[in-house]
């Protein structure tokens, strides 16, 4: 892996852009400079912020290479992001050409979290198994999958998409355009939607799952909703592709309620030689991804 020091990691997410400076050791790493902004609504609007980004850096830290990761379904050999659903108008976007002439350096592209099972690969909990699945749950849900100790990206590098599994058929539309999709019932999103149903009133999905926690009837109805839509996914990936140990991360995951309701559900429901599958949440959480857009390699 070339060129390991000072490493300009961005994360570009639904909700919010990461980033950073990465260094990379054999067996270690370090982020330095880490922040974390709201994602703007808009195509033109995400591009500013990186252009600026890109400028803080450079003038505070230096760097070597940039690494991205983003959300939607990626080319990575052109670095084009083909199409995203959480993002207004983040489709047929050339972000490598746009960063490469706004930092005159190298740059790589690849899906959020596919960097985020690069990371967790190599330094997490599944680095030891040879089969396994990589869930972010956040604005929505990304998937990835380690086979046989390799990232399997399938055909046209969209292999995992495991948000847009139909849970329900004609259920609620999806920002890919199908409806029912896993992502609507289960996600940072889904949870507030869910919420809002019930009760008429907007509330954030953290605040829903903090408040169930302290036993608040109304939030821990939610949460216990999802959860059970939680499992349902869970269920259909373990009785499909029988993994040793699935890994979760992102935002709804952070308070272990929902995860350990979700789990409980699993057990009832998936097929006997899918209990053996280990359901663990990620120990490198937000900072997982950036690492893994630092790995990034030329293609």
């Amino acid at each position: 892996m070339k060129n390991n020091k000072n490493i300009l990691a961005i994360d570009i997410g639904g909700t919010k852009i990461a980033s950073g400076i990465v260094e990379l050791g054999k067996d270690s790493y370090q982020i330095y400079d880490y922040q974390k902004i709201e994602t703007p609504k808009s195509k033109e609007g995400v591009i500013q912020k990186l252009i600026e980004l890109i400028v803080y850096y450079e003038k505070n830290s230096g760097f070597d290479r940039v690494g991205v990761a983003t959300l939607g379904r990626i080319d990575r050999k052109r670095g084009i992001v083909i199409k995203a659903a959480n993002i207004k108008g983040w489709e047929n976007v050339n972000l490598k050409k746009i960063i490469k002439e706004a930092a005159g350096k190298n740059v790589e592209i690849d899906n959020d979290v596919k960097c985020f099972a690069l990371a967790e690969n190599k330094f997490g909990k599944s680095k030891k198994y040879q089969d396994a699945i990589y869930l972010a749950i956040g604005t929505g849900i990304g998937g990835a999958i380690k086979v046989g100790g390799e990232l399997y990206r399938g055909a046209d590098n969209i292999a995992g998409e495991f948000g847009h599994m139909i849970i329900t058929s004609g259920g609620k539309k999806c920002g890919c355009g199908n409806r029912g999709c896993w992502q609507q019932y289960a996600s940072g999103k889904a949870i507030e939607k869910l919420y809002y149903e019930f009760y008429g009133n907007k509330k954030k999905a953290k605040d829903i799952a903090t408040d169930s926690i302290k036993g608040i009837k109304q939030d821990k109805k939610v949460i216990k909703k999802s959860a059970s839509y939680l499992a349902i996914g869970l269920v259909n990936i373990i009785n499909t592709v029988n993994p040793e140990i699935i890994i979760v991360g992102g935002s709804v995951v952070k308070q272990k309620e929902i995860l350990d309701l979700a789990v409980k559900e699993v057990i009832k429901k998936a097929l006997i030689p899918g209990r053996k599958t280990k359901i663990v949440r990620s120990d490198l959480g937000d900072e997982a991804t950036l690492i893994g857009a630092a790995m990034l390699e030329e293609k």
